[in-house]
């Protein structure tokens, strides 16, 4: 039960002694910013032992009340040690599921004598978080059907809006890169998830975020946007994110757009336009939207195509015909507001009776919403079994955040 945390009133979680008691906890990785810090000194005030993986001087900077285990070896090595680790905790908790480290303990996970942990942004954003046991999204170990999401659902608990995450994640995500650049010398065989040098990604995510604030509003405006004609809505995901190298068989944003306009291109009706809408946490080290015009013109839908960076999500959905995600979370938005989703690549939410099944021609045409009452169901069940209310990066939020996922080990069990 991750989800019945009420964060109205957050002294339930509070003063709660020794209920982790010989629990040993490794945080392989953790969000950029505090949180880590936040969740290691809520796991030691409820009696765990706590310990935080040092792979690079960004995780070292942010290491606090935990003890250090660093790892300087290359990491082809990682594996070997994780399972020594393992040996050692009841419990490894990771941040997502990118990168060689990550994928080395969940490679290994079911084999392991700890019991594997993947936070996660929520499926349901801004206002959830995800943990679940063993990986998450495509990884996820959710019903892949409807039957899965019967009823009656659980009650959902009461909740607290989280409201605007920005710039808050930028300056984690920015600080976090820049110290692991200075202090790269110091950790030599460290390997960033992502493909870009750590000081690129730090310049990008700045660069990026001072454009964002000085661009015209106008063209973000879903009325102005609406105004074109009729639209559907296709979704980035963060360029080099685990999610779109390892769950589709795109190998970039690109891969994705251009099998989209391929299909647009021959099979939407001529009246119909594609809106290309940018991931909000993407570094900017890729042209997105120079890849989108130009991929547009090739296919002669220069005037039927807009890349946009930023936007209303929840007023876009509303005024659209229809998304297409590669397996973004963006698509549990849109089906929330009855908008209907077309899924290109592995998700745990792609079935029958939830997002459209047919083609991406027959999509074009005559898109499917989702039974809103299946939708319903599955909003509830997977709140109930993988959600937690907060935020990794809203100042407000991170410490109760951080008390309500201690609350969640305390009643889960290590190695269930």
């Amino acid at each position: 039960m991750l989800a019945p945390f009420d964060p109205d009133h957050p002294e339930t979680l509070l003063g709660v002694a020794d209920d982790l008691r010989g629990r040993r906890f490794l945080i392989v990785t953790a969000p950029f910013g505090r949180f880590g810090g936040l969740l290691a000194r809520a796991l030691t005030e409820r009696g765990a032992f706590v310990a935080r993986m040092v792979f690079n001087a960004g995780d070292s900077a942010s290491c606090r009340h935990a003890e250090r285990v660093v790892f300087k070896d290359e990491p082809c090595v990682w594996p070997e040690r994780v399972r020594a680790l393992a040996a050692e905790f009841t419990d490894l908790v990771l941040f997502g599921e990118g990168g060689a480290y990550n994928q080395g303990v969940l490679s290994q996970g079911d084999r392991l004598t700890a019991s594997v942990w993947v936070l996660e942004n929520g499926y349901f954003r801004p206002d959830w978080i995800t943990m679940e046991r063993g990986g998450v999204n495509a990884s996820s170990r959710l019903p892949r059907r409807a039957e899965g999401y019967g009823a009656p659902s659980p009650e959902l608990p009461v909740t607290r809006q989280i409201g605007k995450i920005l710039p808050y994640h930028i300056v984690n995500i920015s600080r976090y890169h820049l110290l692991a650049s200075l202090g790269a010398p110091l950790y030599p065989a460290y390997r960033s998830p992502y493909s870009a040098a750590a000081w690129r990604q730090f310049l990008g995510h700045v660069w990026r975020y001072l454009g964002l604030l000085l661009q015209s509003r106008r063209g973000l405006n879903t009325s102005v946007i609406a105004a074109r004609g009729p639209f559907f809505i296709a979704c980035l995901q963060r360029e080099g994110d685990a999610q779109l190298l390892r769950y589709s068989r795109f190998a970039d944003n690109a891969a994705f757009l251009a099998e989209v306009m391929d299909s647009f291109a021959r099979y939407a009706p001529a009246d119909r336009r594609l809106v290309v809408k940018n991931h909000p946490l993407d570094p900017g080290l890729v042209n997105l939207r120079a890849i989108t015009a130009r991929l547009a013109s090739e296919r002669g839908l220069s005037s039927r195509v807009d890349f946009i960076d930023g936007g209303n999500l929840a007023q876009l959905c509303r005024a659209s015909l229809g998304m297409v995600v590669n397996n973004s979370s963006a698509a549990l938005s849109a089906l929330g507001f009855h908008t209907p989703v077309k899924v290109m690549g592995q998700a745990f939410f792609d079935f029958e009776g939830l997002t459209d099944q047919q083609t991406l021609a027959g999509f074009w045409k005559k898109p499917v919403a989702a039974d809103p009452e299946l939708f319903t169901r599955f909003r509830a069940h997977v709140i109930d079994r993988t959600q937690i209310n907060g935020n990794y990066h809203e100042p407000r939020a991170m410490k109760w955040t951080a008390q309500a996922v201690a609350q969640a080990f305390t009643a889960s069990r290590a190695g269930d």
